[in-house]
C-alpha cells in the first residue's frame, strides 16, 4: 500500500466520522428521537431536557462530549455498575498506554528509522511508509538496540499499567462487594447433580437433609425446579438454589467440594436472580462437555469460513499483484484515485463489516453451551470473540499473502515462527492502520448514531402504528463485542509500537473517540441487566498480557531477521521475565475476582447484626429465585394454590 492510498483511507474515514458525528448531534436534540438516544432515561421514567429554541435544535454541537468528560467513575460506578466501569477503565488504559508510545515512538524511533543511511535504497521505499518503519534499518545496524531499549520500556510500561489497573479494580470491587452486600446471591448457591431419595421419591428431602446435616449453623432453605414441559406432571430436575442464614457460610458452601464423589452435590456460587438462565439448568451437568464440544466444532467451521473475506480484503490490498495476475484489473488506472480508494479504504471497511455479526453469532454459540447465566454466556462469547479476532482478523491477514506455505513451514520448523511473524508483521502495517481509521473513526461513530435502529424507528413513525405510544429500544450493553474488539486494537497497537510507530497516534484519537462514545451508551443508551462486579477484567488483562507476549515474540524474530542474535537473546529474557509476572498476578489478583473471601462475608454479616438487617435478608433470599411464571418449556415451582410450597425452611 503506497502513501496515497492511506492518505485516501484517512480522508475519507475523517470526512465519515465528521459527517456523522454532527448528524447525531442534531438528532439527540430532537424529542421524536428519545426513544432512540435516550431509552434508558425512558425506561426509568427520567425527565429530558431539550433544547427551547428551533435553531439550537438544528445546529451540531459538541454539548455531548463536554458532558462525557464531566461524569466522574463514582457515578459510572454508581448508575451503572463495576462492569461498565471496567469498560471505560479499558479505554482509560489504552489513552494512557499509547499516550506515552507515542511519544517514545514518534521522538525517538521514527527519527531513527528514517534517517538510517544503510538500509534498502529510497528508491525500493518511495512509494510506500517502510522508509518510517524498522524496515527501514539495515541488517546488523546499532541502531536496533534503541529498538530493544524501547521495547523494554514500552513492555515494563505495559506491565506497570496492569499491575496498576488491577490494584485498583481490586479495591473497587471489595468496597462495591461490600455496599452490594444485600443482593441475594451473596447468600445463595447453585447446587446441580444432587442424588435422587428412592425411599421418599423426590431430590428435595436430600438437599434438606445433607445441607442440614453437613451446614447446620449456616442453612436456611432450599428451592428445587422442575421441569415445565409437562405442566400435568412436572418433574423435579438435580438442580436447586439453596439460600444461608449468612454470607460466610454460602461462600463456604460455594467454595468446597460437597461430596467425595466429584460429580455429586457440585456447588458454585448462585448467579443474581435476573442473570439466570433458566432452560440452561435443565442441561445434566454430564452433558455439558458434549456441548463444549459442539460449541467447539461450530466455532472452528465458522473460522475456516471466516478466511474467504479475509483472503479477498488481502487481495485487494495487494492490487498491484493481482494486475500481474490478472490483466483485466487494470482498467481501476482509468479513473484517478480510484486504485487509492480500493486499496486504502475498501478492504478495511469489508474486513469491519463481516467482523460486526461475529460476536452476535459467537453469543448465540455460547448459548448452546450450556452456561446457567447470562453473564458467563456472555463471558465465553467474549473469550471466544477474541480468539477468533486474533486468529482471523490478526494472522490470516499477516498469512493470507502465502497462507499455506507459511502455515506449513511453521509446523515443519516451529522455531522459524517468529521469523515468518516477524517478516509478515512488517509488510503488513499499513493495512492496520487503515484497520485502526474505519474501525475508530467510522466504526465509533456508527455506534453513537445507531443508524438501523434510527431507520426502524423512523418507518414505524411513519407507518400505520405511528400513533401509537412508542417504546423505548432499550438493549443490554455488548460486552461480548465491545471488550474483545477493543482489545485487539490494543494487540495490534502493541505488536507495532516498534515496528511501525507511525501507527501510534491513530489509537490515541481512537481510544479518545471510544471513550467518549461509550460513555454517552452507558449513560444514555444501553441497559444493564446484570453485575457480575468486575469479572471481565481478568479476561481484559489476559487479552492484553497475550498483546505484549506477541510483540516481544515478533520482535525476536524481527532482531533475528536483522542479524542482531544479541538482541534477540536478550528479548527472549525479557519474555520470560513478562511470563513470570503474569504468574505472580494470578496467585495476587485472579481468586479476588472470582471468588468472595471468607474475611469479606463475615465482615459484612458483622456489619448486618449490628444494624439488625440480617433477618430482613433472610426473608428476602427465600423467595428470591423463582422464576417468573409455569410454561412450557421453563423450570419453575408449582402453584400454590394446587401443589405444597416450594421452599422448606429448617
Amino acid at each position: 500500500m503506497n502513501a496515497e492510498s492511506l492518505l485516501a483511507s484517512a480522508g475519507i474515514n475523517i470526512g465519515l466520522a465528521l459527517v456523522v458525528l454532527s448528524l447525531f448531534s442534531i438528532l439527540k436534540k430532537q424529542p421524536s428521537n428519545a426513544v432512540v438516544y435516550y431509552p434508558r432515561h425512558l425506561s426509568k421514567q427520567h425527565h429530558i431536557s431539550f433544547p427551547q429554541t428551533t435553531l439550537s435544535r438544528f445546529l451540531p454541537s459538541v454539548s455531548w462530549i463536554r458532558r462525557a468528560f464531566s461524569v466522574t467513575e463514582q457515578e459510572i460506578l454508581q448508575h451503572s455498575g463495576l462492569d461498565a466501569l471496567v469498560v471505560i477503565r479499558l479505554f482509560k488504559l489504552g489513552i494512557k498506554f499509547f499516550l506515552i508510545c507515542s511519544v517514545v515512538g514518534l521522538v525517538i524511533l521514527l527519527p531513527v528509522n528514517y534517517t538510517c543511511e544503510k538500509g534498502p535504497s529510497r528508491s525500493k521505499l518511495s512509494h510506500s511508509m517502510d522508509s518510517f518503519t524498522i524496515s527501514n534499518i539495515g541488517k546488523g545496524s546499532n541502531r536496533l538496540w534503541v529498538h530493544f531499549s524501547c521495547l523494554c520500556f514500552i513492555s515494563f510500561y505495559g506491565l506497570y499499567l496492569l499491575y496498576k489497573e488491577c490494584n485498583e479494580i481490586m479495591d473497587i470491587r471489595i468496597q462495591h462487594l461490600y455496599n452490594i452486600r444485600h443482593r441475594p446471591d451473596r447468600f445463595t448457591i447453585l447446587v446441580r447433580e444432587i442424588p435422587f431419595c428412592p425411599e421418599h421419591q423426590t431430590r428435595g428431602c436430600c438437599v434438606d437433609h445433607f445441607f442440614s446435616k453437613h451446614h447446620p449453623y449456616s442453612y436456611q432453605s432450599y428451592q428445587i425446579l422442575y421441569d415445565g414441559k409437562h405442566v400435568e406432571a412436572l418433574l423435579e430436575l438435580p438442580v436447586a438454589f439453596v439460600s444461608f442464614k449468612s454470607r460466610w457460610g454460602a461462600a463456604i458452601a460455594s467454595q468446597t467440594r460437597q461430596h467425595v464423589n466429584p460429580i455429586l452435590w457440585i456447588t458454585e456460587p448462585a448467579p443474581e436472580p435476573r442473570d439466570v438462565l433458566w432452560n440452561n439448568l435443565a442441561i445434566p451437568y454430564s452433558h455439558l462437555i458434549f456441548h463444549k464440544i459442539g460449541v467447539f466444532i461450530a466455532a472452528a467451521v465458522l473460522t475456516i469460513f471466516f478466511a474467504l473475506p479475509v483472503t479477498t480484503v488481502q487481495g485487494i490490498v495487494q492490487l498491484e499483484k493481482i494486475k500481474k495476475w490478472f490483466p483485466p484489473a487494470r482498467a481501476v488506472q482509468l479513473i484517478p484515485g480510484l486504485s487509492s480508494v480500493l486499496t486504502g479504504y475498501l478492504p478495511s471497511v469489508i474486513l469491519n463489516s463481516f467482523i460486526y455479526v461475529i460476536p452476535y453469532a459467537m453469543r448465540s454459540m455460547a448459548t448452546l453451551e450450556g452456561c446457567v447465566s447470562r453473564s458467563k454466556k456472555e463471558m465465553k462469547a467474549c473469550s471466544m470473540v477474541f480468539y477468533f479476532l486474533v486468529g482471523n482478523v490478526f494472522f490470516l491477514s499477516l498469512l493470507s499473502g502465502s497462507l499455506l506455505d507459511q502455515i506449513g513451514e511453521s509446523f515443519t520448523h516451529p522455531r522459524s515462527f517468529p521469523s515468518h511473524l516477524a517478516s509478515a508483521v512488517s509488510a503488513q502495517a499499513d493495512f492496520f492502520i487503515t484497520y485502526i481509521l474505519t474501525d475508530g473513526l467510522s466504526g465509533f461513530s456508527l455506534e453513537v448514531l445507531q443508524p438501523g435502529l434510527l431507520i426502524w424507528h423512523c418507518m414505524k413513525s411513519h407507518s400505520c402504528c405511528g400513533g401509537t405510544k412508542r417504546k423505548p429500544y432499550l438493549y443490554s450493553l455488548p460486552y461480548y463485542r465491545v471488550i474483545p474488539i477493543v482489545s485487539l486494537s490494543i494487540l495490534i497497537g502493541m505488536v507495532y509500537a516498534v515496528i511501525a510507530p507511525l501507527l501510534l497516534p491513530f489509537l490515541i484519537v481512537y481510544f479518545f473517540l471510544g471513550y467518549v462514545v461509550y460513555l454517552n451508551q452507558i449513560q444514555d443508551v444501553y441497559d444493564i441487566v446484570y453485575e457480575t462486579c468486575g469479572q471481565y477484567w481478568p479476561y481484559i488483562h489476559h487479552y492484553i498480557f497475550i498483546a505484549i507476549v506477541l510483540m516481544q515474540i515478533t520482535m525476536i524474530g524481527l532482531f533475528g531477521l536483522k542479524s542482531k542474535p544479541a538482541a534477540s537473546i536478550s528479548t527472549v529474557l525479557l519474555l520470560l521475565t513478562t511470563l513470570l509476572f503474569n504468574e505472580y498476578c494470578k496467585m495476587r489478583f485472579l481468586p479476588t475476582f472470582f471468588y468472595y473471601s471468607i474475611q469479606n462475608a463475615m465482615e459484612a454479616d458483622e456489619s448486618d447484626e449490628r444494624e439488625g438487617l440480617m433477618e430482613a435478608n433472610r426473608e428476602n433470599v427465600i423467595n428470591a429465585y423463582r422464576p417468573p411464571c409455569l410454561r412450557p418449556m421453563n423450570f419453575t415451582s408449582p402453584k400454590p394454590s394446587s401443589m405444597q410450597p416450594l421452599v422448606s425452611s429448617t
